[in-house]
């Protein structure tokens, strides 16, 4: 017992609230409730029926009430409901990645809440999920909060419904059992008020069963991390001497750590494969319990189960052939029921006729046969038998009947492919399994060819348009390969002065063509769009193609003239560098003459800045404009200083002997 209540308080201490900024951030964790007894280590889960109480109010901190366990590996789980002292927008979801969404709470309105704390982790950050506002009922009524182990994944439940799952990296709870807890988390003092409220059968669960708790024993102190200073005002007590039922709150007498809430149980487990029985469950100690299995049961198909005793085991345990009994309960009793089987054996095909189903006993020899591996349903359409559900392919075999057995012949619907082609030869044509994929081709796709057209591959009946192609085989399928007269077709691109421009590159159908290809005559195409220096023209012009042809086709290219002089009009060699509308960048320099012609320039775009000694000019060309750049060179900035020092002087000068001669004729 003192084992079990050191490793709760080593790891139990939890803020479900403490994301919502007005919520104080206190220093005490009081908690009150109980915790399990050794009967429920090592559990893959637990459960608790707890009471709605919406009446409760705090200003600082939060009320919860939980069922919750630390694993095997130390990591921590817990579900319930919160009490936030605060309204206002709650994270919904977190973990330590961060937080998802988020939820409108209302201060004093009760809430579902599951959290977990990684494994070694110590802060007070929240992880886990928080319900919708008020969603767990009125007043007084009772919800169902549990989670159940899925390998290392625990899944969280409201009333049977899942809620939420983490990976907390166990599978059970090691040494540790279960814990019932009301806890005010993040207060400042122990003064406020906790309206009493109910906890009811809180269970373990263990080799796929949820067991109530046997005896549970009394925790009244701290959370992990709390100050200790003050005391712990929230007491427990059992209800009525009913076992399993237990309220906690304020004015509620305190009772001593470790106290038993409730008698203890010896639990009767009355297991069977088969059928349902009766007895299983918690009885008094030296009561009577009875127990009892059907004499028959008839497992589905396949199960045939006649009862053939008990055998028990533990103090007074019963071993015997009556299927009715009872026995005193001194300790915890286990019976189990022991049946006589016999297997039944089902054969079954969609197709042909199967043989050799029927009952047996256990480890018979069966054989099982099959008259016709090949079924033609329709034109194109057949059966093939594949084999056996055991992995056997023959159509006869011998069965040892160790189990009840379900064996069925397996078949695969199959389609024909026919190809056909009035050139060359097609590759392709058999029987596939529907759904199936397969690789079709011709031995040559281009005939009658010169050098401005040739007869090419065009589609499989309009429904491929590539002459290997891969076909999903769906239903039986005829295909036939269709061949077209091709025509070359060139394209002849001119810049905005209508020059010819080489090196441009074209789209037909968006596909990269170069500047010819061949296309399909009586076809109406796409030309999408150019492509020069990097720089893509989007065209959208349709073209249809009759015979061998050539289309010219003008682009927005443009020849830039950059130029730079002084405010006298003199040309100055500035050093100009220029980004365009690729990217590149590049420096010219201007010359003797000030100017440059940049040729060819996509879109006529061209931006940067030119400088002349310390003087720096910005320009942007666009459209094939002209860019004139005037500086202000030093040969102009000495002359203009010197005029500008000059009339600072003269001024001054005229203001001091407009002074002077005021003074002078000043009266006495």
């Amino acid at each position: 017992m003192n084992g079990s209540k050191s490793v709760l308080l080593a790891v139990i201490g939890v803020l479900a609230l403490s994301f919502l900024e007005t919520l104080s951030f206190g220093q005490y964790w009081f908690q009150s409730g109980a915790y399990g007894g050794t009967a429920a280590a090592y559990n893959n889960g637990a459960s608790a029926y707890i009471q709605t109480v919406d009446n409760q109010s705090i200003l600082y901190g939060s009320y919860g009430f939980w069922i919750g366990e630390t694993l095997s590996n130390g990591a921590f789980i817990q579900i319930g409901y919160e009490v936030p002292n605060a309204t206002g927008d709650y994270n919904e979801y977190c973990t330590p990645s961060g937080c998802n969404g988020t939820v409108y709470l209302i201060a004093g309105e009760p809430t579902w809440f599951w959290e977990y704390f990684p494994v070694s982790y110590t802060g007070n950050n929240f992880y886990g999920a928080i319900g919708p506002n008020g969603s767990i009922g009125t007043n007084g009524t009772f919800n169902r909060y549990s989670f159940i182990a899925d390998g290392n994944v625990w899944k969280f439940y409201l009333n049977n419904q899942s809620v939420g799952s983490i990976n907390v990296g166990s599978v059970n709870s090691g040494r540790n059992t279960t814990a019932a807890y009301a806890e005010l988390a993040g207060a400042e003092n122990n003064t406020a008020f906790m309206n009493p409220v109910m906890f009811k059968n809180i269970s373990y669960y263990k080799n796929g069963v949820m067991t109530l708790l046997n005896s549970a024993f009394a925790y009244i102190g701290y959370g992990k991390g709390s100050k200790t200073g003050l005391p712990n005002p929230y007491g427990v007590k059992e209800i009525s001497n009913y076992a399993n039922f237990f309220v906690v709150g304020s004015g509620i007498p305190e009772v001593q750590n470790g106290t038993s809430l409730w008698n203890s149980l010896y639990s009767l487990s009355v297991n069977s494969a088969y059928g349902n029985t009766i007895g299983t469950g918690y009885y008094s100690t030296f009561t009577p319990a009875a127990f009892s299995a059907p004499e028959f049961i008839y497992v589905e198909p396949g199960v045939r189960e006649v009862f053939s005793g008990w055998a028990g085991s533990g103090p007074g345990s019963y071993t015997g052939q009556q299927n009715s009994h009872s026995v005193d309960m001194y300790g915890n009793i286990t019976e189990t029921a022991i049946w006589k089987t016999q297997y039944y054996l089902n054969v079954t095909s969609l197709y042909g006729n199967a043989t050799g189903g029927g009952w047996y006993s256990p480890n018979s020899t069966v054989y099982v046969s099959l008259n016709d591996k090949i079924v033609n349903i329709s034109k194109g359409v057949r059966e093939y038998f594949t084999g056996w559900s055991n992995g056997m392919e023959s159509l006869a075999l011998n069965i040892t009947l160790d189990k009840p057995t379900n064996i069925s012949a397996n078949w695969q619907r199959q389609y024909y492919l026919s190809l056909k082609s009035p050139y060359g030869t097609a590759y392709g044509s058999g029987w596939y399994a529907a759904g199936s994929s397969t690789n079709i081709n011709l031995s040559q796709i281009y005939f009658n060819q010169t050098n401005d057209s040739r007869l090419a591959f065009y589609s499989w009946s309009g429904v491929y348009n590539t002459s290997n192609a891969i076909v999903v085989i769906d239903s039986p399928l005829n295909l036939t390969a269709n061949f077209m007269r091709q025509y070359l077709v060139g394209f002849n691109p001119t810049n905005s002065a209508g020059m010819p421009v080489n090196g441009v590159g074209f789209f037909v159908d968006n596909s990269s063509i170069g500047d010819s290809t061949m296309l399909f005559g009586n076809v109406t195409y796409l030309l999408s769009a150019a492509s020069y220096k990097g720089v893509n023209f989007l065209l959208n012009k349709s073209i249809r193609v009759t015979g061998p042809a050539s289309f010219s086709v003008s682009l927005p290219i443009y020849d830039i003239n950059l130029t730079a002089k002084s405010l006298l009009n003199r040309p100055l060699n500035a050093t100009v560098l220029v980004s365009f509308q690729n990217g590149t960048v590049t420096r010219l320099y201007l010359g003797r003459n000030g100017s440059i012609m940049i040729p060819d320039v996509p879109f006529g775009y061209a931006a940067g800045y030119a400088q002349y000694g310390p003087i720096t000019e910005s320009f942007t060309a666009r459209d094939g404009k002209n860019v004139s750049m005037l500086f202000i060179t030093p040969a102009i900035i000495a002359p203009l200083l010197a005029v500008i020092i000059g009339m600072i002087i003269g001024v001054v000068l005229h203001r001091r002997s407009i002074k002077l001669r005021g003074v002078g004729a000043a009266p006495k």
